[in-house]
């Protein structure tokens, strides 16, 4: 899939999310709100890392980290940016999605800040 294709797919997912908090149904709307990031992440990846997942021995943390720098921010937002992605990982898609536990003051600002790291890492690409 092209650079492109990848943050069009993230948008649309993220217009799904909002459409899916506000028919209150926070557990899809976390899961689209993931698989928005994903798609971003992935963009990201491809451009600058030439990939699209880590190589063999890399954390995905590490490896977000790199390519967020590789695309010119400093190393302090990278981390940040990595950290927000393992975080909504592991709290959208894994805790709220898969394990069906939503706790509004926990996982909603995570959902409402992947249009602020979907546009992003499209303005960087």
């Amino acid at each position: 899939m092209s650079v492109l294709k990848y943050i069009e797919t993230a948008r649309a997912y993220l217009e799904k999310a909002r459409e899916l908090l506000e028919r209150e149904n926070p557990y899809d709307a976390a899961e689209k709100a993931w698989v928005a990031i994903w798609h971003a992440t992935i963009a990201l990846a491809e451009k600058y890392m030439g990939r699209s997942e880590p190589p063999k021995g890399w954390t995905w943390r590490a490896f977000v980290k790199e390519a967020f720098v590789k695309a010119g921010l400093s190393k302090s937002e990278a981390e940040e940016l990595a950290a927000y992605y393992i975080e909504v990982r592991s709290k959208l898609h894994g805790d709220c999605f898969y394990g069906r536990h939503y706790e509004e003051p926990e996982h909603k600002p995570l959902i409402e800040r992947a249009w602020e790291y979907v546009s992003l890492v499209e303005r960087i690409l």
